[in-house]
């Protein structure tokens, strides 16, 4: 990869843009795809060019929505062989997009009704009359797609030991990370009336990822997640590599900024460190 990275000031306009472009894709697998735990039926998933849904049921034939961020287009194919494509470019306001999205669904066969309240987002926005959010920077999306691209490798070389149940990384529409779980698979529910937080959270897991920061924490960095969650590291801190690494206690986690992750020799080795670190810490704590 080369040694570029962006934090989120550098390409907030675009971040945003893209981030509520890729819910309306997300919210099409929440209402089309069987659900299932950990919410691993509204995953996208990444490839060279971009981050497709996979294969979605629809109303006569199966579809894929696929957004190529390298022609710099958003692809519709179904199982009939039709294609819708819309061109992703500055100027296309969220609301705009809406439109031919929707459009492009009922091309397909199948039209979908999705709620229009953005997730996770730090201000309220209905995604049918946004039309703060166009700004599509292809230079930005470029070095965002190669830091997916590296943290999927990182990701895949920090799971590939392990002999238990995995989900291997994966795009979460909602806060826009790229994340992978191990599972130890021990049911231990969560008590928040919060509906998502109930679904996501349901058995002793830890979660790793790449996260490329937002507007109350504006770096990009990888993360490392246990649950449940541990309120401290004990006598356990000075386990945590590298030595960049932080443990956070307000939000219980351990993070790794990106731009530190290339300061070191050896980056990939750096962020799968990283994750077994705070694995280790975790099993001090709350054994498995």
């Amino acid at each position: 990869m080369e040694n570029t990275f962006l934090n989120y000031p550098d390409w907030q306009d675009t971040a945003d843009t893209i981030h509520l472009f890729l819910q309306l894709a997300g919210k099409v697998k929440v209402k089309r795809c069987t659900t299932r735990p950990e919410w691993a039926h509204v995953l996208l998933y990444l490839l060279p060019d971009g981050l497709t849904t996979g294969l979605i049921p629809g109303d006569n034939s199966a579809f894929s929505i696929f957004f190529d961020f390298r022609q710099h287009q958003v692809e519709f194919r179904n199982g009939e062989g039709k294609r819708v494509d819309i061109p992703l470019e500055d100027g296309l306001s969220v609301a705009d997009f809406y439109k031919q999205f929707n459009n492009a669904l009922e091309q397909m066969g199948s039209p979908t009704s999705i709620g229009v309240k953005a997730q996770y987002f730090y201000e309220p926005v209905d995604l049918d009359r946004d039309e703060k959010h166009h700004t599509y920077d292809k230079i930005a999306i470029r070095k965002w797609l190669q830091s997916l691209l590296f943290a999927y490798k990182v990701m895949s070389l920090y799971l590939a030991p392990f002999h238990g149940k995995v989900h291997y990384p994966a795009y979460y529409f909602g806060k826009m990370d790229l994340s992978c779980m191990v599972f130890n698979g021990k049911l231990v529910p969560m008590t928040l009336k919060n509906e998502v937080m109930r679904k996501a959270l349901d058995e002793e897991m830890y979660a790793c990822g790449f996260w490329p920061g937002d507007i109350s924490s504006p770096q990009a960095a990888f993360y490392a997640m246990p649950y449940p969650f541990i309120e401290d590291l004990k006598e356990n801190a000075t386990l945590l590599q590298p030595d960049k690494a932080i443990f956070k206690p307000d939000k219980k986690e351990f993070f790794l900024a990106l731009e530190d992750v290339f300061s070191y020799p050896d980056p990939e080795k750096t962020v799968t460190d990283f994750f077994q670190s705070g694995f280790d810490i975790f099993q001090k704590i709350q054994p498995w």
